[in-house]
């Protein structure tokens, strides 16, 4: 009986697999290697929403300014009860600002909310006074 003896040893076919594997794993983790330079990134649009409401029995106020992207919303003599009004697209570092110059009664409340993209409206700022302002983060 002839006995077939073969060329590789226990040894020889271990590390055989050995750099089996080790090709397939850098054949795997390159393909999965990230590359943020070929993914074009949009920024975020922040919105901002002001609202004034007169407080007390006779809570009217008047003569505001708001911030917006094109510069200062003014509103001067009409007297109100409330207001509300949504500016944006704003970035990143905007500076939310309301300022009203006169009220009847109590001290009006002024709200700042700030939506980012599509998500819905997030108070940031409620304050009974004159003035609020907020910076988007």
């Amino acid at each position: 009986m002839k006995i077939i003896t073969s060329n590789f040893s226990e040894k020889g076919i271990f590390k055989i697999k050995l750099l089996i594997i080790c090709i397939l794993s850098v054949f795997a983790f390159s393909s999965c290697s990230k590359d943020d330079n070929n993914t074009p990134t949009t920024p975020d649009n922040y919105y901002v929403k002001y609202v004034i409401h007169g407080n007390g029995t006779y809570g009217r106020f008047s003569n505001w300014t708001a911030t917006t992207p094109q510069g200062n919303y003014t509103n001067s003599g009409i007297q109100v009860t409330g207001w509300s009004q949504t500016y944006g697209p704003v970035s990143k570092g905007f500076l939310c600002k309301v300022q009203i110059g006169s009220f009847i009664d109590s001290a009006p409340t002024i709200e700042i909310h700030v939506s980012k993209n599509q998500e819905p409206f997030a108070l940031k700022v409620s304050n009974n006074g004159n003035s609020a302002s907020y910076t988007i983060n």
